[in-house]
């Protein structure tokens, strides 16, 4: 019998490799993504149609819903709370509502995401283990849709900020490397924990458990100043205040703010540790999911 030649062992081995993307390098990521754009896309295209299908008001659901989250907590915070309690939930020159729909609509892209990305591939299982593709697509495809509410969403924001007298100057460029950092910690993050969902169904609760925490645990309707003058006067543990500020999002709200209403480049620190974060959360979500990946169907 004639050996096989070594070539055609190789040719082989590719091509195995291509049909299991789960058992390919974390190299090969990018290169697989973008082999996979068209799926990507039509899953996208898929979630945008059936969710507004049936919905006389269709994509306006997109504004309304952020425009009635901030008409409701301003009112109950501005003109309910903030009277008795006589302090300005911003700082001086940022009007409520600019500065809670700021915080609102960059938080619920994160939320959104987290909550839609990990229960992905419990929602996709049929596809999951019929079809082979990189599984990576299903979790990402899922954030679509956040980021189309994220894109409505900061439109109704500048049109509000521009309604109650607001200007936008050249410090607006930053919400461009901020939204990466924050893109990359909710990628990497989402990656993870659609894997983990997959084995342990509690992942899903417990997501949602936690973004309800950091709802209030994170400034997006008061200001992080509040935190910090609680931490100096000692009317908060340091050690509270710490792992508050371990909370990615604290940073980055308060910087979104500072580069959209204040008008000013964001401090330097609230950049070190998101950016932290994100490199972790990415990379470990990626080589996690992809480690994962070879087994998923074994658990769906």
């Amino acid at each position: 019998m004639k050996p096989a030649d070594t070539g055609d062992t190789i040719n082989a081995m590719a091509i195995i490799e291509q049909a299991q993307p789960g058992h390919a390098t974390l190299r090969r990521l990018p290169r697989d993504l973008i082999a996979s754009r068209e799926l990507l896309l039509d899953l996208v295209r898929k979630d945008l149609r059936v969710r507004y299908r049936y919905a006389a008001l269709g994509f306006l659901w997109a504004v309304l819903e952020p425009l009635a989250y901030m008409v409701v907590l301003t009112f109950i915070f501005e003109r309910v709370l903030a009277p008795k309690s006589g302090t300005a939930m911003f700082g001086p020159g940022i009007p409520f509502a600019s500065g809670l729909l700021c915080g609102l609509v960059f938080w619920q892209f994160t939320t959104q995401c987290l909550s839609a990305a990990t229960a992905s591939l419990l929602d996709n299982q049929n596809l999951v283990k019929k079809v082979c593709f990189t599984r990576e697509v299903i979790p990402l495809a899922a954030m679509g849709y956040p980021t189309f509410s994220l894109l409505i969403g900061f439109v109704v924001l500048l049109m509000v900020n521009a309604i109650l007298g607001g200007t936008l100057g050249l410090s607006a460029l930053w919400i461009a490397p901020l939204f990466l950092i924050q893109l990359s910690i909710t990628v990497g993050v989402g990656l993870f924990s659609a894997a983990l969902n997959v084995r342990f169904r509690d992942v899903g609760y417990m997501v949602n458990i936690v973004l309800l925490l950091g709802f209030y645990a994170s400034p997006v309707f008061y200001d992080l100043d509040w935190v910090l003058a609680a931490a100096q006067s000692g009317d908060v543990p340091a050690i509270v205040v710490q792992a508050y500020l371990a909370n990615p999002m604290a940073e980055l709200l308060e910087a979104y703010r500072q580069a959209l209403l204040e008008g000013r480049t964001p401090n330097g620190w609230l950049f070190v540790w998101p950016a932290c974060v994100a490199v972790v959360s990415l990379i470990g979500g990626c080589v996690a999911f992809r480690r994962s990946a070879p087994t998923l169907s074994d658990y769906l």
